[in-house]
């Protein structure tokens, strides 16, 4: 540590440091998540000190959220054929055959540091695009016996396979004596005018503002923006109109974009965002978090999607997450210069109230924090008023504001559609066609809970953030979800991978560097 003589006399020669730094480490990572945890690990391994610092106060950012999935391409060919027609010319040729590279390594990488994983066959998203025959399954770590779990429909409560991957990771940074400030809340980054190296970083935390030196740089792992609702607004413009909860951390709320910004960071990828099904509006707008529906619809559900009208939208039986079939909600009737499909809801019947849960109880910020406790029959939720009951479609069509014909009409032609055996208007498939009349009926407005976005500062192959020149800034490393390669078209299960192999490489690059004193 400089004293304070030495730091003013330096200061007087360069006027953007600090007055005194009060703390150091070679290697400063903000953020403490996968990609963050494994940044530490790596540039420790590689022989230097390295400091986590994490706005909330505890680890785990959406990777330990998660269900852990790791989608791994099966060859490195493969992969950068798929990868190049995912990002549709968004990203340069280089940084693909890196991203590809470093994903097929990863599993190997993982082993090394004491991983067992296991792997499950998972069909592409996108099986027509070229490169897709590579991309037929997902890693995990490998079950424990010591991680709890409770099985419900094929889905785990409470505990997941990010969590448990997220706690692997921490016990490497524990193991490794590597430092980590929570609370601790990266606001700037301090930056030479001259050289625009990065130095250090301001940090604002419980004793009040510190400025964190930097020896060799600064690796932002700190996430993306979807707990930022200016953003949102900025990057999505349907979020005027629909409200947009985000599914994971709610500590992600830009602070990597805006620093890096600062420093003259090119931004890339900003629309780019991963949906994950709906979510009921009331509990999520309480919390502050996404309660997200189960994965899709239980076969012979009793449910439908309607919009402000009382009319479908869209099928209700497709697997969600990540598809982009989500965006239907936020079609614009140019005519009408509306969003005809904000606000909407679920509308079900006293069969389907009965048999399960209508959230899903294995993935996010309140399964993980433990928020809330849902009731096995949706009952404690209806006394609540989140789900609103009513003994006639009619008088439910009147509760929740929408017109009482139409929903009726969409009930009576959904229903002859489940006697027939076949959806004219959707496709929704046999056999999720199960009629809804069995009263009482119930709706619950819904709203979208955001996985995560992709956009934040552009970096290359060699996670160093670029300029508006596309000219690397000194010193400066991003990793994870804050300026992710993938845009527009996502695999379900890339995050991850990519979070902790770019994780890896910007701690590798930033311990690579000579101590800038």
């Amino acid at each position: 540590m400089s004293s304070a003589g030495e730091d003013k006399k330096v200061g007087e020669l360069r006027p953007w440091l600090p007055e005194r730094w009060d703390c150091e480490a070679e290697v400063v990572v903000v953020g403490y998540g996968g990609a963050g945890a494994c940044a530490a690990i790596a540039a420790h391994d590689a022989g230097s000190q390295a400091l986590i610092l994490e706005k909330a106060p505890l680890g785990g950012g959406n990777t330990g959220c998660s269900g852990g999935g790791m989608r791994i391409p099966s060859d490195v060919a493969n992969a950068i054929e798929h990868y190049r027609a995912l990002t549709q010319g968004t990203v340069d040729e280089e940084s693909i055959c890196a991203l590809a590279e470093a994903m097929v390594d990863l599993p190997h990488r993982l082993k090394k540091w004491g991983a067992e994983l296991e792997y499950s066959p998972m069909e592409p998203e996108y099986p027509t695009l070229p490169g897709s025959e590579g991309f037929h399954q997902v890693a995990s770590l490998a079950r424990t016996a010591d991680i709890e779990e409770e099985q419900q429909d094929g889905e785990v409560k409470w505990i997941t396979y990010g969590d448990q991957l997220f706690c692997f990771l921490e016990n490497l940074v524990k193991e490794r004596r590597i430092g980590v400030m929570y609370e601790a809340s990266a606001k700037e980054l301090v930056q030479d005018l001259v050289t625009k190296e990065i130095l250090g970083v301001k940090v604002e935390s419980r004793g009040g503002a510190i400025y964190v030196k930097a020896r060799k740089g600064v690796v932002l792992a700190c996430g993306g923006f979807q707990n930022n609702h200016e953003m949102l607004v900025d990057f999505l413009p349907y979020a005027t109109q629909l409200p947009i909860y985000p599914y994971g951390t709610p500590y992600n709320t830009g602070d990597g974009i805006v620093m890096a910004s600062q420093v003259g960071a090119k931004l890339w990828h900003m629309a780019g965002c991963e949906l994950g099904n709906f979510a009921l509006k009331a509990p999520s707008e309480k919390f502050g978090v996404g309660f997200r529906l189960v994965r899709h619809l239980p076969i012979g559900s009793q449910a439908i999607n309607v919009n402000k009208y009382g009319k479908r939208f869209m099928n209700e039986s497709i697997l969600l997450s990540h598809r982009k079939d989500l965006f239907k909600v936020q079609c614009f009737d140019h005519d009408g210069a509306e969003y005809p499909n904000i606000p909407f809801y679920i509308v079900f019947d006293e069969t389907f109230r009965k048999k399960r849960p209508i959230v899903g109880m294995h993935m996010g910020w309140w399964c993980m924090q433990r928020l809330y406790e849902w009731s096995e029959d949706n009952s404690a939720e209806i006394d609540q008023g989140w789900i609103v009951k009513a003994n006639t479609v009619k008088e439910l069509a009147e509760e929740i504001g929408v017109g009482s014909d139409a929903l009726e009409e969409t009930v009576t032609r959904y229903n002859e559609y489940c006697r027939i055996g076949q959806d004219s208007d959707f496709g929704r498939s046999k056999e999720w066609l199960v009629p809804i009349e069995t009263p009482p009926y119930y709706a619950a407005e819904l709203c979208e809970p955001i996985i995560n976005t992709q956009g934040g500062p552009k970096h290359n192959a060699r996670a160093q953030v670029l300029g508006q020149n596309d000219k690397p800034i000194p010193r400066l490393y991003a990793a994870g979800e804050l300026g992710s390669f993938f845009f527009p078209l996502y695999e379900g299960g890339s995050n991850i991978p990519e979070a902790l192999a770019f994780g890896r490489i910007a701690g590798e690059q930033t311990a690579g560097l000579r101590p800038w004193e």
